[in-house]
Order: C-alpha cells, then structure tokens, then sequence
C-alpha cells in the first residue's frame, strides 16, 4: 500500500519495488520505516557493483511501500523476521528477482532486539546526513546552519516550546523522539529528490569511465 505520512513512523514489514523491473527488496524494522528508508537511501554507493540492487534503488519507478504495520510492543523480533520471510517468499514465488535476504528459521531464539534508544542516535545521525546533502552538497554556499535554524524554528511554532534555553551545548541532541520525526518528516522529501539525482549522476559517470577501459 501506498504510504501515509501517519505510517511511515511506524513500524513492521515493508518494500522497495519496482514493477517494471519486477524487482523488490523486502525488509523489516522494529524503529520506523522513514528512519530505513532514509538509512538504505544513505547507503546506495555500496551497491554501485551489484547491478540489481543499485538499478532497483536509482529506477525513477521504484516506490518505497508499506506491506504490513507491526505493533514494536506486541509482536516479537521473531515474528517481524517471520512476516518478513513469508513476503519474500511470496515474491519469489511470483518470479520476481528478490534482492534480500531471508533471515528467519523456526529454530532461531525469540530475543528481544533493543527497542528502545534513550539517545535516538539513529535518528539524530539520519537528520545530520539529509542536512549535509541538502544544505552542502552541490551547493555554493554552505547552508547547513541556516537549515538547522529553520527546523528549530518549526519546532519552536509546532510544539510551542523554546528549544534554545534547554540545557546543553547542542540543541539537536536535547530534542525530544517526537520533535526529531518532526525533522525528518519535514526533511525527507526534498532530501530523497536531491539524494537520488546525486547517485544516479554518480552511477552514470562510473559507467562512462568504465566503458572507457
């Protein structure tokens, strides 16, 4: 199913697919899919030898979809693992090229991954990356602070708050779970047009200067 702004910080099941190419990675997360989504984006360059892979993620028809919401304090890992596999397996019985992996067996142990991250490092890494690419990568200028300054502002008019008077040296790491979604819900979009035409740039010259040798 398509994706709703409500969906994408939840968790469970989801895909990145492309039906021209019938190609599709599924995957699960216990976090939340824009936090994935913005973490496979992020790691595209690794993929640039694996021809599947990276034609499925720069494909101007592939879409990002939700396949099944998971409660993260209902369900355990091994049943995130569980639904993961039986989606995989559905594609591939459909003779689709399926370009994950399935991590689940009924022997393996039901722990429990940490699900809870009292730091949010992840997302805080994730906002600092789509910065980086928005407000310094092909740009003239570095716009990187004036981007932080306008997302403290939202946050300042949305949550009714002052972010700048609460203690510590950088404001980014004193921001509450539900402020740091608000940036990236607010970042994404702009971030995953500009990080996409990047790497297909990039893939594009790789395979100019390979034809060369």
């Amino acid at each position: 199913m398509e994706v709703g702004v409500n969906s994408l910080l939840n968790a469970g099941i989801y895909a990145i697919i492309n039906k021209k190419l019938n190609t599709v990675y599924v995957g699960e997360t216990e976090d939340s899919f824009l936090i994935r989504w913005i973490e496979h984006t992020s790691r595209i360059p690794r993929y640039f030898d694996n021809r599947d892979k990276i034609v499925l993620y720069l494909h101007k028809d592939t879409k990002y979809i939700v396949l099944k919401e998971l409660d993260r304090e209902k369900n355990t890992t091994k049943e995130f693992y569980r639904y993961e596999s039986e989606a995989i397996k559905f594609y591939k019985e459909k003779g689709w090229i399926v370009v994950s992996r399935d991590n689940y067996n009924e022997e393996m142990k039901d722990h429990e991954r940490v699900k809870n991250d009292s730091n949010f490092f992840r997302y805080k890494k994730a906002i600092n990356h789509m910065i980086i690419v928005l407000g310094l990568i092909n740009t003239k200028n570095n716009n990187t602070p004036m981007l932080y300054s306008k997302l403290y502002k939202k946050i300042n008019k949305h949550f009714m708050t002052d972010v700048y008077k609460r203690d510590g040296k950088n404001v980014l790491d004193n921001l509450t779970k539900e402020e740091l979604e608000f940036i990236m819900l607010d970042l994404y979009p702009r971030y995953n047009q500009k990080i996409l035409n990047i790497y297909r740039m990039e893939y594009e010259k790789q395979n100019i200067q390979l034809s060369l040798f």
